[in-house]
């Protein structure tokens, strides 16, 4: 029987991954448009997007609601949308972002998982209800997995190859992230710190200054603008060690209810196992970045930023909330998290024991085939729930 050490031909595992990219690309833009039919769902932050789209398309400026300048968001959403300014463009913009946060992440896989563990990657993926949520509403969620997919996938290629056309594209995907949502700030740190670990990358130290720099330009300048120029917001401060240990909880939470089937009223039941969850999920998640077993140098390094890149992104969010500069709660850590679910399935596959004993192995299939088909039942469920009874255009018309 073949292991998964052994090689199979080029040609065949490459037409398996095709059908499975393809297969899974079907049906998640079969999921995504159901649930979006009747259109998109509105919330608080929504309604600030749509005037500041509104705006912009007005009078080339971002504004709030009531007049005042747009500040409390990246202004790359809004921008986006307001090239259609419609239901029907931002579904459009949803479902682009989603197909090409699948098949980014799916190429990034290609490259640092094994073949067969690469073809469940693109079906977790298109079952994942971290990313469908967000995309049921007027969200920036989408579009900011896509750039993280992006810099992630060009990046690991520059690092192997040493082009530096693909470090051009990291640096363009990496100065977009903190534009779309200001929280891509840590995913940059993230990336920064996972670089320096990387093999040869310290001897490029002055091409990865230059990369950090360009990177971080445009997210600086919107956060000077955003607290000097339009107004500063609220003054804040260090948070209390239960509000910090409710976030903990609320992550912990999130990441294990991606691959177990767990009640929202779990969360405060067990508030403290979820909190202890968190460190030891990621440190499960280390262990397969590690791991040292037919594991080609360059893959191994590449999950470990992986991993660095997700860690350095959960504590910045643990310390934006504290500071009362992001929502707490764990619905919005479900939708702060929902940017991670790429390369933390990644891991967590790459993480899998690896067995040569048949039964075993057929025990960790049907382990496998079991979890996707709960994603797939929990994803269906929210794909109904999400869809609105009835047609709803959340954009007024375009003013003559």
């Amino acid at each position: 029987m073949q292991t998964e050490k052994e090689i199979a031909s080029p040609g065949s595992l490459d037409k398996a991954f095709r059908l499975s990219l393809t297969g899974a690309a079907v049906v998640l833009v079969a999921l995504f448009w159901l649930m979006t039919s009747n259109g998109l769902h509105t919330t608080s932050d929504s309604i600030y997007y749509i005037a500041a789209a509104r705006s912009w398309t007005q009078s080339g400026r971002l504004l709030h609601p009531d007049g005042s300048p747009y500040r409390y968001w990246g202004p790359l959403y809004p921008v986006l949308l307001a090239m259609g300014e419609s239901t029907f463009a931002t579904r459009c913009l949803h479902g682009l972002a989603l197909i090409g946060n699948l098949g980014l992440w799916a190429l990034v896989a290609r490259i640092l998982l094994p073949a067969k563990r690469a073809l469940v990657l693109p079906w977790a993926l298109a079952l994942s209800t971290a990313m469908m949520v967000p995309a049921a509403f007027v969200w920036s969620e989408t579009v900011f997995a896509l750039l993280l997919a992006a810099y992630v996938y060009a990046f690991l290629n520059w690092c192997r190859t040493d082009r530096p056309g693909w470090l051009a594209l990291a640096t363009g995907a990496a100065f977009l992230i903190p534009l779309q949502r200001t929280a891509g700030m840590a995913l940059l740190a993230g990336v920064g710190v996972g670089a320096l670990l990387y093999p040869g990358r310290r001897r490029r130290c002055r091409l990865l200054l230059l990369h950090g720099v360009a990177s971080a330009a445009g997210g600086v300048a919107w956060n000077y603008y955003a607290e000097r120029v339009a107004g500063t917001r609220p003054d804040r401060g260090f948070g209390t060690l239960a509000k910090l240990w409710g976030s903990f909880s609320d992550y912990g939470f999130v990441l294990l209810r991606w691959f177990l089937p767990l009640p929202a009223s779990w969360r405060t039941v067990a508030a403290g196992l979820f909190a202890v969850a968190l460190p030891v999920w990621l440190a499960g998640l280390w262990l397969g970045a590690i791991k040292k077993s037919a594991t080609p140098e360059k893959n191994a390094a590449g999950l470990r930023l992986l991993w660095v890149t997700a860690l350095v992104y959960v504590l910045g969010l643990l310390l934006a909330v504290n500071m009362t500069r992001g929502a707490t709660g764990l619905y919005d850590a479900e939708r702060y998290a929902a940017v991670l679910s790429g390369p933390v399935l990644l891991l967590a596959l790459a993480a899998w024991p690896k067995t040569e004993k048949p039964w075993a192995t057929w025990a960790q299939r049907g382990v496998v085939a079991a979890w996707l088909a709960y994603s797939a039942v929990r994803v269906g469920h929210n794909v109904l729930v999400l869809r609105l009874p009835e047609t709803v255009e959340v954009f007024a018309p375009r003013q003559p």
